[in-house]
């Protein structure tokens, strides 16, 4: 079975890292911030998004043909830009859609973003917490929810399944 998850949270709320554990697993990891770095030669220029994402879904779909399970490492905060992986998903029919909202408290998640080489800036880090948390929230149309909070450290996590 295909299996696919985004990951939704904001900049240093732990997707990267979660992101690479899951790679361990056989998933193949899918990042807009990868691609910035080729095109650009740094993650934090965001360049031309049109771009970027052009870049991305080609390399997406080319992985989705030959039927790799996917994680998306992005914020995927926008419901319209994750309805445009989705839709993708269920085209090359994909069976297991996961979204994965990680629930890191935005103290945390400033803390560690101004302990990282690609800072985001402070304020975009909050409104993206905040998009999050009001309408940007994953519904289970789009795919199983399963909510992450942080544990004892940020190799630590818990698992919620509210579906």
């Amino acid at each position: 079975m295909k299996r696919i998850i985004l990951l939704v949270g904001v900049p240093g709320s732990g997707k990267s890292t979660l992101a690479a554990k899951i790679a361990e697993k056989g998933f193949t990891v899918m990042c807009a911030d990868a691609i910035r770095q080729e095109l650009y030669g740094d993650v934090v220029e965001q360049g031309n998004p049109a771009e970027v994402f052009k870049v991305f879904f080609e390399r997406m779909e080319k992985l989705m043909e030959n039927g790799a399970d996917l994680i998306i490492d992005n914020t995927n905060a926008n419901p319209l830009h994750r309805k445009e992986i989705l839709d993708r998903a269920k085209k090359f029919e994909y069976a297991d859609i996961q979204l994965w909202v990680m629930e890191t408290p935005l103290p945390v998640c400033i803390a560690r973003n101004k302990n990282r080489g690609r800072m985001v800036p402070e304020d975009i880090v909050a409104k993206m917490h905040s998009t999050i948390s009001r309408g940007g929230r994953p519904t289970r149309e789009e795919g199983k929810l399963v909510l992450i909070r942080p544990g004892n450290d940020e190799n630590d996590y818990r698992f919620f399944f509210p579906n």
